[in-house]
């Protein structure tokens, strides 16, 4: 099984290029290269909006996405609006209260989409979390927009990191299995190893930033699909610049 990820899209109204950057005609690019990976499905992870959760933004994403011949899942980003987010992109019966978390199965593996957008999730959230996780005794492959651990990104560790890292990673960590986590929010490229946990973190659809400064330090504006190959041997995964 192949899976698309793109995720931190940051777009804003129309007419609008945050920092100068055309944001739609980005997603617009990214889109165009799917077929070149072939995707069974696209994930984007979060940051759909470039500074707040927006029906109008929403509503043109959603119109350059159902042109698509792929299915794909959409999860919040700590500029998204989860609520928002779920009703202008048709996707009600994922909501949990003000969450939206579910899961799927992929290439027979469990795969969860987390609710980050506060920065952290719900009692009940991580409760649903535990309850899908035991007695997993196969790989597990996690989308959320936040990494779950700090990753040696200095601006983004020290002013914008998951809040509930101790409590999740121990979760994980308690796993008899490999755990993959995918996800974006740090606008960086970088894998990041901790026991049975690998955590893939994807390139922005905005701008890239310098991994070592803690003020934000933007290094490059090349755009990148992450492409996800499951197998009955494993995983395997690229990102493709564009």
């Amino acid at each position: 099984m192949r899976i698309a990820f793109i995720t931190d899209l940051h777009v804003g109204s129309e007419m609008e290029k945050p920092q100068g950057v055309d944001v739609r005609q980005n997603l617009v690019k990214a889109l165009a290269f799917l077929p070149e990976i072939r995707p069974d499905y696209l994930v984007i992870g979060g940051d759909v909006c470039y500074q707040s959760g927006d029906r109008a933004i929403y509503q043109w994403v959603r119109q350059q996405l159902e042109p698509l011949s792929v299915p794909y899942y959409l999860i919040a980003g700590n500029h998204d609006d989860s609520v928002m987010l779920a009703e202008e992109l048709h996707q009600t019966e994922l909501l949990h209260g003000d969450e939206v978390y579910f899961a799927r199965t992929s290439g027979g593996r469990l795969t969860l989409f987390l609710d980050t957008a506060k920065g952290w999730c719900s009692d009940r959230q991580l409760q649903w979390l535990s309850d899908e996780l035991a007695d997993v005794a196969h790989p597990v492959l996690i989308f959320m927009h936040h990494p779950p651990l700090l990753a040696g990104v200095g601006h983004m560790d020290a002013e914008y990191a998951f809040q509930q890292s101790d409590r999740v990673m121990n979760l994980l960590h308690h796993l008899k299995v490999p755990v993959t986590v995918v996800c974006g929010h740090y606008h960086v490229e970088k894998v990041v190893q901790s026991g049975n946990v690998t955590v893939l973190i994807t390139p922005s659809l905005f701008f890239q930033m310098k991994h070592d400064p803690v003020k934000m330090v933007i290094d490059h504006y090349r755009i990148a699909v992450r492409e996800i190959n499951l197998t009955p041997d494993g995983m395997t995964s690229t990102v493709h610049y564009l």
